[in-house]
């Protein structure tokens, strides 16, 4: 008896000296935060990615959208999160570089290194004219803005986005001073291109794809690294003006010091999502294109952005607050 009650100890200290692996990332559903309303473009591509991510990890990534503050109450709340890859955001150039630049009041530390994860897509911005416009190329507008000096103008969807940098960072590039006609949203400040009550205006492919196959605006220049493949003919604006690269993007990040096993999880995830056929094709109708995946791709694509922004914000003095 004293034997067997012996080696039942022993197993008993065996067993409670067992240790037993975490289960594998994730176990759970992933919330993925948009900043923006539902209908949106952030939150179309967001619902394709989140659908495409819960096939590939076999857990529900569940899109919640909070708005607000051009993007910031969301990225606030992705600061807050904790680091364990259960809170993810699709993030735009406002939320991670030009809001930080531009504002002072954002909900959270402008100096915040999110974790990047990787790029889903990538517009290249057109440099567009009404259809009616004098103008047929960039430096014919350029020059005659030196000749006419504060008389052109331009438009944005509003003071400090995307649209209103790149147009400023033509005029650094360019030498021109144009006047700006900020709008709060886009549809608006088409329409009154359409209209001619503006000059031109830097805008995403997509925003304004219907306008231009309609016929009711033209493409002067591309403001990708390399020509797209919709305009074969039209030249970059870099090749006027080299090194001017402008484009809008969406791209998955985590809260800051997101474990690199879980990054490298949801990259791979990704990646197989946007490598999706059937995405590739609906982001291509938006005039998007896929672009390169992958954590180390999304930080060197971000630092050039924030250089490139930042060198534009200062120069023109561009502050929201």
């Amino acid at each position: 008896m004293k034997f067997i009650a012996t080696m039942l100890l022993a197993a008993a200290g065996a067993s409670s000296s067992v240790t037993y692996a975490e289960p594998t990332f994730p176990t759970r559903p992933i919330r993925l935060l948009v900043g923006f309303a539902a209908g949106g473009i952030t939150d179309i591509t967001a619902r394709q990615i989140a659908s495409g991510m819960s096939k590939e990890l076999g857990q529900p990534v569940v899109v919640d959208n909070r708005t607000g503050a051009g993007g910031n109450i969301a990225t606030a709340e992705l600061a807050r999160s904790k680091a364990d890859g259960y809170t993810l955001m699709l993030a735009s150039p406002g939320q991670l570089v030009v809001n930080p630049l531009t504002q002072k009041s954002i909900g959270f530390d402008p100096k915040t290194e999110f974790t990047p994860i990787s790029l889903v897509n990538e517009s290249p911005f057109v440099f567009v004219v009404p259809a009616t416009s004098k103008f047929s190329n960039v430096p014919q507008l350029v020059a005659w803005g030196k000749a006419n000096a504060g008389k052109l103008t331009y438009a944005s969807p509003g003071t400090g986005t995307t649209m209103h940098i790149a147009a400023e960072m033509l005029q650094i590039f360019s030498g021109i001073k144009a006047v700006h006609v900020p709008y709060r949203g886009g549809s608006q400040a088409t329409n009154d291109l359409i209209a001619g009550r503006v000059d031109f205006m830097i805008d995403s492919l997509g925003s304004v794809a219907q306008q231009v196959r309609a016929g009711q605006l033209k493409v002067l220049a591309t403001a990708g690294s390399k020509r797209l493949v919709q305009f074969p003919d039209t030249p970059t604006l870099a090749e006027t003006y080299p090194d001017f690269v402008a484009s809008s993007w969406l791209g998955l990040t985590g809260p800051p010091n997101l474990p690199l096993a879980t990054v490298s999880t949801l990259a791979k995830a990704v990646e197989r999502s946007v490598r999706d056929p059937r995405y590739v094709a609906s982001i291509e109708q938006r005039g998007s294109t896929v672009a390169t995946p992958g954590p180390e791709a999304f930080s060197l694509h971000l630092k050039q952005e924030r250089d490139r922004v930042q060198r534009t914000v200062v120069r023109a003095g561009i502050q929201l607050d």
